[in-house]
Parts: structure tokens; sequence; C-alpha cells
């Protein structure tokens, strides 16, 4: 089943209907190659259709990540942004260079390992992990704005 159709159903189940402006942020949502926060997917949307309002694309994320649909992610330590993609079939982590900004997705058994260990360990069962990893791009490490290069 596609996102838009799974997503669709959950609207309906919540009591929600799917309108022309939620059926477009679904859209936006399947199609982009990018992670969105909630202002990123309201001027996408309201391009596209101007009808769109804010409150709808945050009434429409709500929905979905209660749906278990979309997943919450935070790309700093700070956590001052949420950002938005639909789930995806393995867990993935997050790399956010400090200079230009560009998030990196990666696997890594590493990071699956200390869960399967800290579920051992203390007997819980984990069924989502935040991780924040920031620094310094490759590109940014050889391209550096004072000219020096980073090590």
């Amino acid at each position: 089943m596609s996102f838009i159709t799974e997503a669709s159903e959950a609207i309906r189940e919540s009591g929600g209907r799917l309108t022309s402006q939620r059926r477009l942020i679904l859209e936006l949502l399947q199609e982009s190659e990018e992670h969105f926060d909630a202002e990123g997917l309201y001027h996408q949307a309201h391009e596209r259709d101007a009808s769109v309002s804010l409150a709808t694309v945050y009434r429409t994320l709500n929905m979905l990540k209660e749906a278990g649909l979309i997943d919450q992610r935070y790309f700093s330590r700070e956590h001052g942004r949420e950002y938005y993609e639909p789930v995806a079939a393995h867990e993935h982590y997050h790399f956010t260079c400090q200079r230009c900004h560009k998030v990196i997705e990666f696997e890594s058994r590493l990071v699956d390992q200390i869960r399967q260990e800290l579920e051992a360990k203390l007997g819980v069962q984990m069924n989502h992990t935040c991780m924040c990893f920031e620094g310094i791009c490759e590109t940014c490490r050889h391209n550096p704005k004072n000219g020096e290069e980073i090590d």
C-alpha cells in the first residue's frame, strides 16, 4: 500500500477529511527527497495551492505522526526545529553539517548493537532511537571558509 493510501485512511479514521490541501501535503511528503519542517512544507504546498494554511499542515502532520506514518526528527542537539519524513523500512540516522547544513542519512550496525544491548541489559523494548550527529561534512572540511583545511 502506498504512503498516500495509508495516510488517507489514517486521516479518515481519525475523523478528518481528505481535502485537496491535505492530499497535496501527502504528495509533497511522498515525493520529497529532502526533510521538511512544518513551515517548509507549508511554503511548498502554498506555492501550488494558495488555500493551504499553516494550521492545516500542522494538523495533518499531527494526524500522520499519531498514526505512525511519519517520523519527527531533530537534526541538532538544541532540538530547535522538528523535521518530518515518512516512516522508513529501516531505522536510519542523520548527520548534519554545522557549516553548510547539509543532512546526510546513514544506517549503522553500531547503533543497532547499542539498541540490542540496552534492550537485553535493561529488559526494555525500544521503538525509536533519536540521535543527532553533527560536525563538518567532507566537502566543507576540504573547502573551509578561511582557506585552512579542517582535520
